[in-house]
């Protein structure tokens, strides 16, 4: 029975659906950044201030993902997906419909929620149902899928800005989940028996946790990943700004621009992979730490404007992402592995700390513009960049022997 169940997800119907679904969370975070200087002119809120939608969005959503992976273990996989679709629908049509940048927050925060079950719950689908290879390869797909959408969210969402109004976002999101919801009820089976589950117990689920997260097969090993994603979490933050302000591109030229990051994200994948069949995972995160070192003293140098300019900027975010894409599905794969038998909690804590490093991020980068308002936002941007992949580096250096 476990044997055809860990492979009962090798099938290109169910590796698609789990892309479509786990790019509901990319759209919703990225698709309205073009819009979001719009936003706050006609909201009447300041730059800063907006980079809280994004702040929000991540807080909420890191905190509930720990409810939703706790749920997932006790009452399956499909339940939750699709409950989380609902929830950001409704979130979606909250945002379209605002006229306030309180309800916008409200919006957002719904968004969060629902996207909050969809994550981590999918991580464990994908443990539940795939052997150890397809699970490396589709959290290496949900990765490339990630930075895809990072340029064609924004872009779809710059079309829309132009040629419509920055409400029509929301209304595509509203869209787009429907279909999706309807083909994951159409198609996704239960990948978790009901024999399976494990009753809701909060002593239980706490003592697990903290196992979970006082080890550090995950904590150290996961750690290089978390950083990387709270630099992807403050450039969501300042692109809009630094791109559509600072250099003047329209919001559909900054969709357009993101394609770098596409190219880097593939190229790190294809790297990964490739050191994986030859070397193992040790090497990977060794090349990687070594990589994103260089990208770090790069980072340095563009915050104190010893390097200027789009083309660099677009080529250090393109360095970034090529280490990214080499190095976050082995250290989520083995972040996961290492707690097979609690993979909806190990996902939950995973998604939750991946979420919240990225609102750290962001966070980071609106009180850096506010705190600093003689300096660029770009400058802002870059030092921390260069400060989370110094940390990278280092904690790649020091958990490769971990990997499992």
């Amino acid at each position: 029975m476990v044997e055809s169940k860990a492979f009962a997800g090798d099938t290109f119907r169910f590796g698609a659906i789990v892309l479509l679904i786990g790019s509901i969370v990319r759209i919703g975070a990225s698709i309205y950044l073009p819009a979001m200087p719009d936003i706050g002119r006609e909201l009447q809120v300041s730059d800063a201030l907006m980079s809280h939608t994004l702040t929000l969005y991540f807080v909420v959503f890191a905190l509930f993902t720990l409810v939703a992976g706790v749920l997932s273990d006790a009452y399956g996989r499909k339940v939750i997906l699709t409950a989380g679709m609902l929830f950001f629908i409704a979130g979606s049509t909250i945002c379209a419909l605002t006229q306030s940048f309180e309800m916008l927050l409200i919006g957002r925060g719904v968004q969060a929620f629902g996207a909050s079950m969809i994550p981590g719950t999918l991580l464990a689908m994908i443990r539940d149902a795939c052997s150890d290879a397809r699970v490396v390869t589709l959290v290496g797909w949900l990765a490339v899928l990630s930075g895809l959408f990072l340029v064609a969210a924004p872009l779809i969402g710059g079309v829309l800005t132009y040629f419509l109004d920055w409400q029509s976002n929301f209304w595509f999101l509203v869209i787009f989940t429907l279909l999706v919801f309807f083909a994951a009820i159409a198609c996704v089976e239960e990948t978790l028996p009901k024999s399976d589950r494990i009753r809701l117990g909060g002593h239980r689920t706490l003592t697990v946790a903290y196992g979970i997260l006082s080890s550090a097969d995950f904590v150290l090993v996961l750690l290089p990943v978390i950083l990387c994603f709270a630099i992807q979490g403050a450039f969501l933050a300042a692109a809009p700004y630094i791109i559509v302000h600072g250099y003047g591109l329209s919001p559909v030229e900054f969709g357009i621009s993101n394609m770098v990051i596409v190219i880097g994200i593939f190229a790190g994948r294809a790297i990964g992979a490739r050191l994986l069949k030859h070397c193992g995972p040790a090497e990977v995160y060794r090349t990687g730490g070594l990589s994103v070192l260089v990208v770090s003293i790069l980072f340095g140098l563009l915050s104190v404007g010893m390097l200027n300019g789009l083309v660099m900027f677009l080529l250090l975010m393109s360095l970034f992402a090529t280490v990214f894409g080499m190095i976050s599905p082995i250290g989520m794969k083995s972040s996961l592995t290492a707690f097979r038998s609690t993979s909806g909690i190990t996902a939950s804590l995973q998604g939750a700390s991946l979420l919240g490093a990225s609102a750290i991020g962001s966070a980071l980068v609106g009180l850096g513009a506010y705190l600093c308002p003689d300096h660029s936002i770009q400058s802002v941007f870059a030092l921390v960049a260069a400060l989370f992949c110094s940390g990278a580096a280092m904690a790649s250096l020091a958990s490769r022997h971990r990997l499992v």
